[in-house]
């Protein structure tokens, strides 16, 4: 009885001691046999580290702009599109084409070249059908002649409401101005070669026949007219043609652009998927704080495609 009660004060008095040595902040001397064990964990976690420390390294390089194995640094879709808009054919040209930057960059001259020819011959075309309408088109005839007589002393077509003038001549010679003496009949008294049933305007004036031009039959008959309105039409195609030409030089433009992005990307996505294993795996060694009993190295591994 006495050895059992010896035995149990012993070990109280070794609890209570170490509480207070814990407490007070002294650390004990560590056994031979943890010195070992913590030993053993810091060099697995270096040999882990090294060994799979350039898989890693490996693993980053899928988030930088190189593919040093393929040889091809990637590149921007988004900067490949801008400079496509600026100039056909230069996103192309920056993701390595060889042919398309030719292709789009000539159709962009070509349209240009032809915009300012079809401009140039529209503008020409115009002088001629203008000159020749101040030559055989009188504003005289029409207004002081024509309309005078045939309604009653009025000059003006502003002031005209009969159905048959259905348009106003401008005061000045506008677009609308040259558009107008050909195009309608209620002008068509101006012309200088203007017969109707072979009489000329002043020899109806002078017969006192004049009539409204209130039907199509009534119009009289102009060759000049007839040209005139063929010079405008000529005009009109050759300004359409310029137009046109502007218009694909904005297709082509946008083309251009969206090839560029979507030929950039598919290119680094191409670039990325022939890449070894390797290269699309993370590793990630990590082990938790060597003080705790329960420590245990871990290794996470994720892979990209």
């Amino acid at each position: 009885m006495t050895s059992r009660l010896q035995t149990s004060v012993i070990l109280a008095l070794i609890l209570v001691l170490s509480g207070t040595t814990a407490e007070a902040g002294i650390e004990l001397k560590s056994s031979e046999f943890d010195e070992s064990a913590l030993r053993l964990k810091y060099q697995f976690s270096s040999e882990v580290s090294t060994d799979l420390g350039y898989l890693e390294a490996v693993a980053a390089s899928t988030d930088s702009e190189s593919f040093d194995e393929a040889g091809y640094k990637r590149k921007s879709p988004l900067k490949a599109f801008l400079l496509s808009i600026a100039v056909p054919g230069l996103g192309q040209y920056y993701y390595g084409s060889k042919i398309k930057p030719i292709a789009f960059l000539g159709t962009e001259v070509a349209a240009w070249a032809l915009y300012f020819k079809y401009n140039g011959d529209g503008n020409d075309a115009e002088d001629a059908f203008e000159t020749f309408n101040k030559a055989h088109w009188s504003r005289f005839a029409y207004e002081q002649k024509y309309l005078k007589t045939a309604y009653n002393g009025i000059t003006d077509d502003d002031l005209i409401g009969a159905k048959e003038i259905s348009h106003h001549l401008p005061d000045g010679e506008t677009q609308q101005y040259f558009e107008m003496a050909g195009k309608y009949d209620q002008f068509a008294w101006g012309w200088d070669d203007a017969r109707y049933n072979g009489q000329s305007l002043q020899e109806l004036i002078d017969a006192d026949s004049l009539q409204p031009i209130s039907t199509a039959e009534l119009a009289p008959v102009t060759a000049r007219r007839q040209i005139y309105e063929n010079m405008r039409h000529d005009a009109n195609q050759k300004f359409q043609r310029a137009r046109n030409m502007v218009i694909l030089s904005i297709v082509n433009r946008l083309v251009s652009s969206f090839d560029a992005y979507i030929s950039t990307k598919r290119i680094n996505d191409r670039a990325r998927s022939s890449g070894s294993f390797l290269t699309s795996v993370r590793v990630k060694p990590s082990i938790k704080s060597m003080n705790e009993a329960l420590d245990t190295p871990y290794v996470n591994l994720s892979f990209k495609f």
